[in-house]
């Protein structure tokens, strides 16, 4: 017997029934699990509705992707739950030039000293930041960093001082001579500078302070004083003299056939014309000065003559024949004091 139209009719209502129970129960499911977050992300807001689970998978499935140093909030493993706001912060590259290495790396913004506080570059306080540690660094005006070590030293240098030169009159040298009584010494003094360095290389230094550690000590130069004596064999006895000079010698007779006018008998000098004075030049004998001339004898340059210039000498006779007959010679005159 075949099923009655009633019977068919009971069976058609109870699978509608079941299917529409299974898609009342589908429903709830669906709109229990689905969600709706905005995400911020490149200057634009996004409402989304999905099933994801997670940040990371909403992200995918609203198409942002991700790149190195981008940051997250909340963080990527964070369940989602509905209303969240999901920011993504986006990083930009940044290099940062230190103690001779190049760091490059990507940063989502903020001051420069946040950024080396992220890389765990120490800053000390000399040292010099450029730009400065407050300076923002943004995605619109990435900057590279530059870190110069600034450091600073005390050094310490020897440099030498010259010693002077005294002279002093040394009795037991011959005159005209010289001799070194004491070899000079170099003094040493310690500079002390503060040396300041920029990355290893210096690049200014001041002078602190100087210690002198030696003082310098003159060298002594003695001048002989000493009168130097020779002496000659002269009428069997020794003459001692201080110099000896080449000169041309004439004669002459203190009366009126050699002196003319001036035959008063005495000389420049006042001294008594005779025999044993002669005429010189001052300003090669001075007057005064005791003489020898072989061939004459002792003198004493006491007098002068208009015609008496540099190496002449002229010597007194008594009388006017012995004048004559001495003449002019060229003669050694021994200067005796």
């Amino acid at each position: 017997m075949g099923s009655t139209p009633m019977a068919k009719n009971r069976r058609h209502k109870l699978i509608l029934g079941v299917v529409m129970l299974v898609v009342f129960l589908g429903s709830g499911l669906y709109f229990t699990m689905v969600k709706t977050v905005t995400i911020t992300a490149d200057g634009e807001h996004l409402s989304i509705t999905s099933l994801a689970g997670r940040v990371e998978d909403v992200l995918q499935v609203a198409g942002i992707a991700l790149e190195d140093g981008d940051v997250v909030e909340p963080d990527l493993d964070q369940k989602l739950v509905k209303g969240m706001e999901i920011q993504v912060q986006r990083s930009f590259p940044v290099a940062v030039a230190v103690d001779g290495d190049v760091i490059s790396t990507r940063f989502t913004g903020g001051t420069v000293a946040e950024l080396l506080k992220q890389l765990g570059v120490r800053v000390e306080d000399l040292d010099l930041v450029e730009p400065a540690l407050t300076w923002k660094l943004n995605s619109d005006l990435p900057q590279d960093i530059y870190i110069t070590r600034i450091t600073k030293d005390h050094v310490v240098e020897e440099r030498e001082v010259a010693f002077g030169s005294k002279q002093w009159a040394e009795p037991t040298l011959e005159r005209g001579k010289t001799k070194l009584i004491r070899k000079g010494q170099s003094g040493k003094i310690h500079d002390t500078f503060e040396v300041v360095y920029a990355d290893g290389e210096e690049i200014e230094r001041t002078l602190v302070s100087s210690l002198v550690v030696q003082e310098p000590r003159d060298e002594i130069i003695g001048l002989g004083t000493k009168e130097a004596w020779n002496t000659i064999s002269a009428d069997g006895s020794a003459i001692r003299y201080r110099d000896a000079v080449d000169m041309t010698a004439t004669a002459y007779y203190p009366g009126p056939e050699s002196t003319g006018e001036w035959a008063d008998g005495y000389t420049a000098t006042g001294v008594k014309a005779g025999y044993g004075i002669a005429a010189v030049d001052p300003k090669l004998i001075p007057l005064g000065t005791r003489l020898y001339v072989p061939g004459y004898g002792h003198a004493l340059a006491a007098d002068v003559g208009g015609a008496i210039k540099g190496k002449r000498i002229d010597l007194c006779f008594e009388t006017y024949q012995e004048a004559i007959q001495y003449g002019r010679r060229e003669v050694k005159v021994y200067i005796l004091d």
